[in-house]
């Protein structure tokens, strides 16, 4: 049987492709004693598999568009930023090939975006990049803009993943997007995370738009308004489907959403404004006492300023609160 020239050079081409240029394996521990040693010495295409126990906070990928994944899970690895910066960075232009997967992503605080004053993700930052985060859990995190993640100038697809109890002192108590971010969000949960001021589950700002596709809203609380999502802003509706909204505080969404089906929202009682779960007339008099313009809580229709529409929709749902 003869064999063609094409398929021997076709072969002769697999067998000089070199290990490394597949990618190598690593391990932590094992290979390198931290993640990120493993992460210096690894190139784009390497693959670091991390064992379970607690791992120092931030971890930055570096430009690398490798994976870091953990072999047991989020429930059994942890890495931890001890109140010092974000636990993650993605800020070198990374793409879809630098994957984090299954971890636990906790005590972090943000880190300073350049030129601003303001921390960024307290959980992971991404800047400038458009990274591949699935299942993990960030939880107990803390920034001015994005307690879980804050993204500037990205477009990460973030699935699988679970956002509990992460904090904003500003807005984005889950996640937060600004300037220019186009994130992909799917089957992740958002839950009883808090902001000072919007978008407890996710805010978005300044040209950002964003795909949320079978996600969960759950007892989330804002300073003012927007509860899960806060969309008020000179920014793009977000994509909302087969997504549910339940127990958020005092609103689930502020500003503008595309509806592309499979929405569930729990019943809401966004008019009791001093939240004592009635509208009755001291609802009416703070509506009154905080007349003219105002992003508060008295806005209770989101146009940033408080005035007859606000009064006659606090009338209209004069009443209990729906259970």
């Amino acid at each position: 049987m003869k064999t063609s020239k094409t398929a021997i050079l076709a072969l002769s081409a697999l067998l000089a492709i070199s290990p490394s240029a597949l990618g190598a394996d690593y391990a932590v521990p094992g290979d390198y004693a931290s993640i990120q040693d493993a992460v210096n010495a690894a190139s784009s295409g390497d693959v670091i598999t991390v064992g379970p126990g607690t791992w120092p906070g931030r971890l930055d990928f570096r430009g690398k568009d490798l994976t870091v994944r953990s072999s047991d899970g989020p429930e059994s690895t942890t890495i931890d930023s001890n109140g010092v910066s974000s636990g993650v960075l993605f800020r070198t232009q990374e793409g879809p090939g630098a994957v984090l997967e299954g971890f636990t992503i906790t005590g972090g605080t943000g880190s300073l975006h350049a030129n601003e004053s303001f921390t960024l993700g307290g959980g992971i930052a991404v800047v400038s990049s458009a990274p591949t985060i699935r299942n993990c859990i960030l939880t107990k995190n803390s920034a001015h803009f994005g307690g879980g993640i804050g993204i500037w100038e990205g477009s990460p697809v973030i699935e699988d993943c679970l956002f509990i109890a992460n904090h904003a002192t500003g807005d984005g108590g889950g996640l937060r997007l600004h300037e220019f971010s186009y994130p992909i969000i799917r089957n992740s949960s958002f839950l009883q995370n808090t902001a000072d001021v919007f978008g407890v589950g996710i805010a978005y700002g300044n040209d950002s738009d964003g795909q949320h596709i079978d996600c969960m809203f759950d007892g989330n609380t804002a300073g003012l308004r927007g509860g899960a999502i806060a969309s008020a802003c000179t920014c793009n509706d977000p994509n909302l489907s087969g997504s549910s909204f339940c127990n958020s505080l005092p609103d689930h969404i502020l500003g503008g959403w595309q509806d592309n089906g499979g929405n569930d929202f729990c019943p809401v009682c966004a008019m009791d404004v001093d939240a004592d779960g009635d509208v009755d007339t001291d609802d009416i008099l703070q509506v009154i006492s905080a007349w003219g313009g105002c992003i508060c809580v008295e806005d209770v229709d989101g146009d940033t300023v408080v005035g007859v529409n606000d009064l006659l929709a606090v009338v209209a749902e004069f009443g209990d609160c729906p259970e």
